[in-house]
């Protein structure tokens, strides 16, 4: 489905709460090929899921280089780029291993 939805150019999703739905490792390097082609998606939350090691880092790349995704599950990406955060508090957000790589 996330091929699909990466090549649909008429494709407009802007945020997408993927948060426990039990996706795995094969499913979040799909997931990571998908953030890499989308050119609209601001806010993705893949919080409380099973994506560690080898799968973490594809995501956490993607995610990192796509210059739309403003919001990473609780990781406000935008203000950590623009340098305008003062204060960055993330206890208690239940981030993962792709949100802290």
């Amino acid at each position: 489905i996330f091929a699909a939805l990466r090549d649909n150019k008429k494709n407009k999703i802007e945020s997408w709460d993927l948060s426990r739905q039990g996706i795995n490792a094969e499913v979040a390097k799909v997931l990571a090929e998908y953030v890499s082609g989308s050119g609209v998606l601001k806010s993705l939350d893949v919080r409380c899921n099973k994506i560690s090691g080898d799968a973490a880092q594809p995501l956490a790349t993607a995610v990192l280089a796509s210059p739309s995704l403003e919001i990473f599950g609780s990781v406000p990406l935008k203000e950590l780029r623009a340098n305008t955060l003062d204060k960055l508090g993330l206890s208690g957000k239940d981030l993962g291993v792709s949100e802290a790589l």
